[in-house]
């Protein structure tokens, strides 16, 4: 599983008992039978993290799933409600991505920065997407090319426009984590590691 902040994967680390992974970069962890992986924010360090981390466990990895926030693009998205992601895009490239996530029927851009201008919300949102955030098109990108089943859920922590305050979305993060880990809770993941 993947997040990219600690603060979003915080419940997880601590209600599943991971431990850090001896790795080639902090932020991998893993209990009895999952691994999550900490992307850090951006969609190159995500892919590249991504690749790592599939390349060195191999078969042991079944699928991807992508847990986080987004900022909600479309008024149908209630905010702290989480949504399961069927399609994936990509602010500037054409191609986009099918999700395998059962049940999922909202649409997710993937933006290079933060959204704080009206105008830019206005865009992604014409692109047809419901929510944005910075890191699921590469991940699904990646699982594509190598054939890896990738689910995404995105809780929206807000409305990506000019109200968004980074400062109340970190004060925030430790609600964001344990709303996560209770959707969580409530999946059917057990094929995601071997």
């Amino acid at each position: 599983m993947t997040f990219a902040h600690k603060g979003e994967a915080a419940e997880f680390i601590r209600r599943k008992h991971t431990l850090p992974v001896d790795f080639y970069f902090p932020g991998l962890y893993r209990d009895s039978d999952e691994l999550l992986l900490l992307t850090g924010t951006g969609g190159a360090s995500a892919a590249e993290k991504l690749s790592s981390v599939c390349s060195y466990f191999g078969s042991k990895i079944d699928a991807v799933l992508n847990l986080g926030i987004a900022g909600g693009l479309h008024p149908i998205m209630e905010m702290n409600q989480i949504y399961g992601i069927h399609r994936i895009l990509h602010e500037f490239e054409n191609v986009q991505y099918t999700c395998a996530s059962p049940r999922a029927d909202r649409t997710c851009i993937t933006a290079g920065s933060v959204v704080a201008d009206p105008q830019y919300g206005t865009m992604l949102r014409e692109r047809g997407a419901d929510c944005v955030d910075m890191e699921g098109w590469w991940l699904a990108a990646f699982c594509n090319r190598h054939q890896v089943p990738f689910q995404a859920y995105k809780l929206i922590s807000d409305r990506a426009d000019h109200t968004t305050d980074a400062d109340v979305l970190i004060k925030k993060a430790s609600v964001f984590s344990k709303h996560l880990f209770d959707f969580y809770k409530k999946l059917d993941y057990s094929f995601l590691l071997k």
